[in-house]
């Protein structure tokens, strides 16, 4: 167990304050203590660009092992020497500004033992202007220290173990890094379970020749995944259908059900014969819209409103938004749905089908235009919004929690951007992605 907050922790959040003054960013990211816990046993050695003079002193203070971490009296020494010499040659190893550090020989230690450190990558030489920039800002950061070690006392002379709101959660991270005390998801399910749709190109469509899914929702749960800390080959897929996915998460035939599986109230509280799901997310926001025949015998059907107008059955997935929501648009369902948007598909496509549109996601539809050239076309959208969440069982905190954080990864990088443009843009005609979506359902996680 964590001995808890000790004089060393104060060190170590020194040089977490230490280091972001200087690079601009926190070392160790993350939203959760387990997040930075994990991503300190991960890379303990954070990259310093900028660092400069101050580098020997940020990698010290930051030594995981507490024994070994710079002492109050070492880190106040090696930071006067900054300031003292703030324009020493020695200010950054060379190389470029991409590539780690890397190790150097240690010299023979002086009267106060100084732990074997990294040298830090010099700041790229762009221009003066730029160099006098993090000088300046490598000097105020050593002044702001020393006072702190020198003329405040510093907090580890008191030993009293009261990190301010940076230190404390830094220290705690630090002092239960490796300790296991987080439960994670994987420690009880080694492998993770996603439930997935397989008819659905550039979301989600099963290739029966490699035996393979491949699509938009594929990538995103091997991200998530990944996250979570499972490789490629701990990660196993089933096939859901539309009608079946809250059960299969009932039944625990899946951890996640990620396929097109749109948030809505009634799904997350649902009636006494049905079952409830808890949603992460939305990870994407897709639009309404219908299928129709490239041409038809029976009909001249130029947007929805003919549709409405000339009383044409609409086939939609059975347990679908769609089954409930057209009807009060003044649609016309027909009497029967199949459990699958194929299923409407494949009824679309037979001419002696009394099928003539099909409603779904504009992005699902879209991927059967791309399948089918020339047989179907899509028309407008409608009214009404469809936002895809990542599906769970209720009363999984853990899962939600280990989501969501991976969530808010994807969408705060290229990774979502970089998933869109390779499956789907080329079926919408649009290569900029949409807006980002606000992760709602993770509010609190």
């Amino acid at each position: 167990a964590s001995p808890g907050p000790m004089p060393a922790s104060d060190l170590w959040a020194l040089g977490v304050t230490l280091y972001e003054a200087v690079e601009g960013r926190v070392p160790f990211a993350g939203h959760e203590v387990w997040e930075v816990q994990e991503n300190i046993r991960q890379s303990p050695e954070p990259v310093l660009r900028y660092a400069g003079p101050l580098a020997p002193v940020i990698q010290g203070l930051l030594i995981t092992d507490p024994r070994e971490r710079l002492d109050a009296a070492t880190a106040e020494a090696m930071l006067r020497e900054v300031l003292d010499d703030p324009a020493s040659p020695d200010a950054g190893a060379a190389g470029a500004a991409t590539h780690p550090p890397t190790a150097v020989s240690t010299p023979a230690p002086p009267t106060t033992p100084t732990p074997a450190l990294r040298a830090a990558v010099a700041p790229p030489a762009a221009s003066g202007r730029r160099r006098s920039r993090y000088r300046g800002w490598q000097v105020a950061a050593a002044v702001v220290c020393v006072a702190l070690l020198a003329g405040a006392g510093w907090l580890a002379a008191r030993g009293d173990g009261e990190d301010g709101e940076q230190g404390g959660r830094s220290g705690s991270a630090e002092g239960q890094a490796g300790s296991g005390s987080q439960e994670r998801w994987k420690d009880t399910h080694p492998t993770l379970e996603i439930g997935v749709k397989d008819d659905q190109p550039g979301l989600s469509k099963f290739d029966r020749k490699t035996r393979t899914y491949r699509g938009y929702d594929i990538d995103l749960a091997y991200a998530i995944a990944e996250s979570m800390g499972y490789g490629k080959g701990e990660v196993a897929f089933t096939t859901v259908a539309t009608d079946y996915r809250s059960t299969a998460l009932k039944t625990k035939q899946v951890d996640l059900v990620i396929a097109s599986y749109s948030i809505t109230d009634d799904r997350k509280t649902a009636a006494p014969d049905g079952y409830s799901v808890d949603f992460a997310g939305p990870y994407y926001e897709a639009s309404r819209g219908f299928l129709v025949r490239e041409k038809s015998a029976k009909y001249t059907i130029n947007d929805s409103s003919d549709l409405r107008d000339l009383g044409v059955e609409v086939c939609t997935a059975r347990e679908s938004t769609y089954e409930k929501a057209l009807p009060k648009q003044g649609f016309t369902m027909a009497e029967s749905q199949p459990n699958t948007y194929q299923d409407c598909l494949d009824k679309l496509l037979d001419p002696k089908s009394d099928v003539y549109a099909v409603a779904s996601d504009d992005i699902i539809l879209a991927g059967y235009v791309e399948a089918n050239p020339g047989k179907v076309r899509r028309l407008e959208n409608i009214q009404g919004a469809e936002g895809y969440g990542v599906a769970m069982r209720p009363g999984t905190p853990t899962l939600k929690r280990e989501v969501c954080s991976a969530l808010r990864t994807i969408l705060a990088g290229r990774v979502w951007e970089d998933m869109y443009k390779e499956n789907l843009s080329g079926l919408v005609g649009d290569k900029n992605p949409p807006g980002r979506p606000e992760l709602t359902e993770c509010e609190g996680y």
